[in-house]
């Protein structure tokens, strides 16, 4: 059983960054929003059907403020996937840019187009080294910045805001 531990940042400010080949992500969600989140999704041309559930309390790792969850991903065929999508209860689109040191940073089209985002998995929890020309917050800790809030909320309020 593989457990995620991660940390999420909202991008204030992007400057002068230069980033790699992206990746396209159609994800959706197929279940009603609780604890479980049961999740498709393509990245490029391969397809991924996820679970996701809360760790217990009791769990010994040492994570701070970084969020724990069981995590079960299984790659699918595309064709089932893109079919899968197509009966999402919500759905978002992003381009993932992998950084160094192990920062996914996901910039968001369609209805959460100007939202970016960034996420950093550890085995400890442990913030990541800051990126030259990236300005973040950490908004690990506010639930409307995971994937499965704002594919059904849309952007939290005030995320755009300065």
């Amino acid at each position: 059983m593989a457990i995620e531990i991660e940390r999420k940042f909202l991008i204030t400010e992007m400057k002068d960054l230069e980033l790699p080949k992206g990746l396209e992500i159609d994800q959706g969600y197929l279940n009603e929003a609780g604890a479980m989140t049961v999740r498709v999704r393509t990245k490029g041309t391969k397809g991924y059907l996820t679970i996701k559930s809360p760790v217990k309390s009791d769990d010994s790792r040492g994570s701070g403020d970084a969020i724990l969850r069981h995590e079960f991903e299984y790659e699918i065929p595309f064709g089932d996937a893109k079919a899968l999508l197509e009966l999402a209860l919500a759905r978002l689109h992003k381009t993932r840019y992998l950084l160094p040191g192990g920062i996914e940073l996901d910039i968001f089209h369609g209805n959460h187009e100007g939202l970016i985002l960034a996420e950093y998995e550890s085995e400890d929890g442990a913030q990541p080294e800051p990126v030259e020309g990236l300005t973040w917050v950490e908004v690990t800790s506010d639930p409307r910045y995971s994937n499965s809030w704002m594919a059904r909320n849309g952007i939290p309020k005030p995320a755009l805001q300065k």
